[in-house]
Formats: structure tokens, sequence, C-alpha cells
């Protein structure tokens, strides 16, 4: 592998950036409680096109050597130790590596969103917000892929990414992971509270090693009930 404690910074290709508007569709159907009309249907696709053009996405990532933890509820690196929980302790098990991240859609993409909104237009600041939380899962998804090549020349695999704020792992947390940035990374700031600026960003692990497994689908390990993405996902 690479050096360790390297920042690898990742260029999102923003043509490579996927948005499914029928996904859109779905989390809106399901949050209005009926049918889509067209005018809606028109609102994602338009504010897909301008949440893209208004965003500048970008990401950056480390690898670590995952050192062995006595508890179930932990998982270490050299130098820190992150109380992940037991759901996320297990599904990264048998690494031999993390690569610890952060990715960013821009902070175009919210103020889009706040400007709408700051006009009474809500429907539309409610669909570039929702379009816009889409983009940085996507730009994360070219991180990880970069990941998942660097791993593959080594003959190595990796596991799914998990962020702070999710299966039990505080986002307190991110204050330990951003530690092992140069401040600023990828435009990211982060408050004493522990949220980030631009908001359209995410934080987050993924394992790497020989005997380590990427699960299609892990909504059933999360304790979040009530995701909107989850409500995709299941219907």
């Amino acid at each position: 592998m690479q050096t360790l404690l390297t920042v690898h910074n990742v260029s999102v290709d923003k043509t490579g950036i996927r948005i499914d508007p029928w996904e859109m569709l779905k989390i809106l159907g399901e949050q209005q409680g009926g049918a889509i009309d067209g005018h809606t249907s028109t609102l994602v696709k338009q504010y897909i096109g301008e949440v893209l053009q208004n965003s500048s996405p970008s990401g950056a990532y480390i690898l670590a050597e995952a050192l062995e933890s006595s508890s179930t509820e932990y998982i270490s690196i050299p130098g820190i130790t992150f109380n992940s929980g037991r759901i996320i302790h297990k599904m990264l098990r048998h690494s031999v590596y993390y690569a610890l991240f952060i990715v960013t859609a821009g902070a175009g993409p919210e103020n889009l969103a706040r400007s709408l909104m700051s006009e009474g237009n809500y429907l539309e600041g409610y669909i570039a917000d929702l379009v816009a939380s889409a983009l940085v899962d996507s730009a994360a998804d070219q991180v990880q892929d970069q990941v998942r090549k660097l791993a593959g020349k080594q003959g190595l695999k990796i596991t799914n990414r998990y962020s702070p704020g999710y299966c039990s792992w505080s986002v307190a947390e991110q204050q330990k992971l951003f530690s092992l940035f140069p401040r600023g990374c990828c435009g990211i700031s982060l408050s004493e509270s522990s949220l980030m600026s631009p908001v359209k960003s995410i934080s987050g692990i993924i394992g790497v090693g020989s005997n380590v497994a990427f699960r299609d689908y892990t909504c059933e390990i999360c304790s979040m009930k009530n995701c909107q993405f989850r409500k995709v996902i299941n219907q």
C-alpha cells in the first residue's frame, strides 16, 4: 500500500455524478403522502441540473494501519481510538487498513437551497436540498472507488463506508477523524459541535483487507428506522 497517513486527494468527476430522478420522486412521494404531479417531476429534473452546476465536489482520504482492539465497541489506528460502537466494529473486523475520508459537494448547493427557501420557494428549496444530499453521496462513491482501486492493486478488498452519526457512532467522533487531515482540507471545516461546513459533506471510514466484505445492502444493520433513504430502498 502507499505511505500511511498521507492525504490522497480525489478529483471528483462531475460527469460521473449519478442522481436518480426516480429516487428523488419516491422520497418526495413518501413524504407528501401521495402521487407526484408533472410539475414536481419537472422541478426535480431542473434542480438536478442546477445543483450539479452549482457544486464543486472534492474529496480526500488517508490510509492508517488497523490495530487490534480488545473491545468490540472500539476501532483503533496508531495514536487514535474511535468509539465506533459494536455494529461498525463488526463490519470492519479483519481490516488491515482503514481508509478515513472526507468529501463535500461544496457550498454552492446549500446556498442555492437556502436562497430558494428565503424567496418563499419552499418546494424548490427542499428539492434542491434533497438533490444536494444525493450529489455528495455520489461523490463519496467516487472516493470509495478510488480506495477500492488502490486496494485491488494489492489484492485486497474493501468494506462499505460508515460515517459518524450512524450505527451508534457519535457524530462527535468527527473531531478525531478531522485531526488526521490538514485544516481546511477540501474546503471543509468542523465546528466545536462537530457540524461540517459546507453542510453537504460526509466523513467516514472504509475497511481494507483480504478478509473483509462489501455488502450490497446494509440498512438492516442501522438503527435509524426513520431514514428517508431506508424508505426508498424498502419500497
